[in-house]
């Protein structure tokens, strides 16, 4: 595929994430989040990436996917993937549970502005459960994530003279997460989820 037609199939379906990956280079691997993804490459956002022009692959889940660095800033690089991936396949973490399916299509419904899929009521009642269960999971998960987060970087100074007002979005996002991770545990202890 030539450069022109890989640049314009990378354009048109460009897909914003967060996802945790690593990459491969130098006989290093650096933890990376790929901020966002597209069938021919990636921008990932870390410490210590690759120069432009450098090899390097991609490992997210079972995947390991050769790429080029096109270009390196500010803790970000561009990637050119050798091959073409699944978008959605690189997105979905292995192991999902069986509705992430089901969340999947809504999240991409909701981004196209289009109509959220139904599903029908059995489906939802032999799995309200194991959502349930999954969601609080999930919550408390973030939750501890995001008080690591907000610790550790309220312990560096400098981070937290420049950023303080952001500091406190943090902290005003780990309460709601408190509060729902309470909240559902306590209807799960009611059986309600």
């Amino acid at each position: 595929m030539s450069a022109a037609a890989t640049e314009e199939l990378r354009e048109s379906s460009r897909t914003n994430t967060m996802l945790s990956a690593a990459i491969e280079f130098g006989g290093t691997v650096q933890n990376v989040f790929v901020r966002n993804l597209s069938v021919a490459g990636a921008m990932v956002e870390g410490r210590g990436l690759p120069e432009q022009g450098e090899r390097v692959v991609l490992h997210r889940s079972d995947y390991r996917i050769p790429a080029t660095v096109m270009w390196r800033a500010e803790g970000r690089c561009g990637l050119s993937f050798t091959q073409l991936v699944s978008v959605p396949d690189m997105i979905r973490r292995k192991g999902a549970p069986a509705h992430q399916g089901r969340v999947d299509a809504i999240q991409q419904a909701l981004r196209q502005n289009k109509a959220v899929p139904s599903f029908n009521e059995t489906e939802a009642l032999v799995g309200a459960a194991a959502v349930g269960k999954r969601l609080a999971d999930e919550i408390s998960y973030a939750l501890r994530l995001t008080e690591a987060a907000n610790e550790a970087l309220a312990d560096d100074p400098d981070v937290l003279g420049r950023h303080g007002v952001v500091l406190q979005q943090i902290d005003e996002v780990e309460q709601l997460l408190r509060k729902i991770a309470d909240r559902l545990v306590a209807e799960r202890a009611q059986g309600r989820c």
